[in-house]
């Protein structure tokens, strides 16, 4: 009996044993085990999910020409996300060459033409391209999950909020209690671990979030001097 047992408990040990790698154990009796989580995960350094986490983990300047340049840039849309452009071709930039030595000869009175780049698909004021149709372009498409998850809370935060300015002419459409609970939803899914992510998770819940709900509170009590600020704001978003 005793080596029937001992067998056994072997067995099942070493059963078990092929889970280690990945979930916590506690064998509190010989029939119990109890499953605590997964142990934390980490990249590896030379990864794109290390860089990109090592910039979103950067300054507001760093996080801003990510979204701006390697996201939405490189994935063929402007910096603003609310329109698309494409590279011209040699007869396109031909035709550009003999429009700027017209420009000049005829006094800035025929207008120039595009010799880099030519932009279209631009949405109306206030819209912004979603966060998937822009990823579906981008060479990060294939990013892991959680940083996935990680560089859409970054978007909705920096294209969207405006980094929690609410512009009325802008991004007013955006600043709605559904939007800012699927921005809060998107960072509750967020893992604690490893510690780069929960710095990030803990950024955008205790500084990001109150900072958008305290913009829509201002926006639907505005104070005079808000306006004014809000006005100036406009003005500029406007103009670019």
């Amino acid at each position: 009996m005793l080596l029937i047992y001992t067998f056994a408990f072997a067995q099942d040990t070493n059963e078990n044993n092929n889970f280690n790698d990945e979930y916590f154990y506690s064998f509190d009796s010989i029939n119990e085990l109890t499953v605590y989580g997964k142990h934390p995960f980490v990249f590896a350094p030379e990864s794109i999910e290390a860089n990109v986490m090592s910039v979103l983990n950067g300054s507001l300047l760093e996080r801003r020409q990510f979204i701006e340049n390697v996201l939405l840039e490189k994935s063929g849309f402007i910096r603003t996300g609310n329109a698309r452009f494409r590279s011209t071709d040699a007869s396109e930039k031909s035709l550009a060459i003999l429009h700027g030595i017209t420009h000049l000869l005829s006094l800035g009175i025929i207008p120039m033409k595009p010799f880099i780049d030519i932009e279209y698909g631009r949405l109306p004021c206030g819209v912004f391209y979603p966060f998937k149709t822009i990823m579906d372009s981008s060479e990060l498409n294939k990013i892991s999950s959680e940083v996935h998850t990680i560089m859409e809370i970054e978007y909705m935060l920096q294209i969207e909020f405006s980094n929690g300015s609410l512009i009325s002419n802008w991004n007013v459409n955006y600043y709605t209690e559904e939007n800012i609970n699927k921005f809060e939803s998107l960072i509750m899914r967020l893992p604690e671990f490893p510690e780069n992510i929960q710095l990030l998770r803990e950024r955008y819940l205790n500084i990001e979030l109150p900072k958008i709900r305290q913009a829509l509170e201002r926006y639907n009590n505005p104070s005079e001097n808000y306006l004014r600020a809000l006005k100036n704001l406009s003005d500029i978003f406007v103009k670019n």
